[in-house]
């Protein structure tokens, strides 16, 4: 098999890199390559602390690559994207960011840049530029003629799922351009940031749910309200999957016994602000402090009521309300 023998080395050296992960397209009789896959949509996976800094920036921030990758000798800045969805979980960690593929490709030049065997499942990485790049790391890479991972025909585009895609979009990603926003399950063993050091390997994401819409609401970020606020089929405003499991998560981590509560407030702004401070440490990870800080409200139900004002403000909307 040619794939094998790309892969282990044998190649010839007029054979390119990416020939070791060509596609077929659908309904090929030729089974020597792997289906390829339609491509729509691609996603940005972070930890917390990651996810935090995207919210508040309004973007994904494109930086220098510092890995082992052969960019860490040029000075292009990327933005990382992928088209994998994690069948036992992602190795970028639990916070997802969703892109249309369609939106990120628009007039952009294609470069390969390498692949990445030691990443389980082996990774490749494609580069997309405005710019026509003319540099010793990346080779000129057309999805139209060239038979690698990506590939389109007749518009429709293609990658290659056996492996770990890797995107790198050279410049900021505004997050008005993201689509979808969810919490989605981290690998329980590889962790491409952290390696086995990890403390969220394992987690399927709703501990990650309760620290990130608390710093949305509690920092009152509206970088990606239009994926956590939707239009329901009776024209009437509804919060999305991710937002409603992250208000469960703050509920049981910050009201979830009335034994938390017991202090004099109680007046609208007063409850509202101290739930605000409270939902703004929950997020940088201050647990402690930030139950500490709810406890001074008189009970469970001005904790609840705030919470329900705060929601509502914060979407522009007046029928959000905690289910039972």
């Amino acid at each position: 098999m040619m794939i094998c023998r790309v892969q282990e080395g044998i190649r010839d050296s007029m054979t390119p890199e990416w020939a070791a992960y060509r596609i077929g397209f659908p309904g090929s009789t030729n089974r020597e390559f792997t289906e390829g896959r339609v491509l729509e949509t691609v996603y940005h996976i972070a930890h917390v602390p990651g996810a935090r800094r995207i919210l508040e920036d309004g973007y994904l921030k494109a930086g220098i690559v510092y890995d082992e990758s052969k960019l860490r000798k040029s000075r292009i800045a990327v933005a990382w994207l992928s088209a994998n969805s994690w069948a036992y979980g992602s190795i970028y960690g639990n916070v997802e960011f969703s892109f249309s593929w369609a939106k990120q490709m628009v007039n952009k030049n294609f470069y390969w840049v390498e692949i990445m065997p030691s990443y389980r499942p082996p990774a490749y990485r494609i580069l997309l530029s405005d710019r026509e790049l003319n540099s010793k790391y990346v080779d000129p890479y057309d999805p139209e003629r060239d038979k690698g991972s990506l590939r389109k025909r007749d518009g429709i585009w293609y990658w290659n799922g056996d492996y770990t895609s890797e995107f790198l979009i050279e410049g900021d990603i505004s997050l008005d351009e993201c689509t979808n926003f969810d919490f989605v399950t981290h690998h329980d063993q590889y962790c491409s940031l952290h390696g086995s050091s990890c403390r969220d390997r394992g987690d399927p994401g709703g501990r990650a749910a309760g620290p990130v819409i608390a710093t949305i609401l509690g920092n009152d970020l509206h970088s990606i309200d239009h994926v956590l606020k939707r239009m329901g089929r009776r024209g009437s405003a509804e919060l999305s999957n991710a937002s409603d499991i992250g208000v469960d998560t703050i509920i049981r981590a910050l009201g979830s016994t009335d034994e938390k509560f017991g202090g004099a407030i109680r007046a609208e702004s007063s409850r509202q602000s101290v739930l605000r401070g409270a939902l703004s440490l929950y997020g940088a990870g201050q647990l402690s402090a930030a139950r500490e800080l709810v406890a001074i409200l008189k009970s469970k139900d001005v904790f609840e009521t705030a919470l329900t004002e705060v929601v509502n403000a914060h979407f522009g909307i007046s029928d959000w309300a905690i289910s039972e």
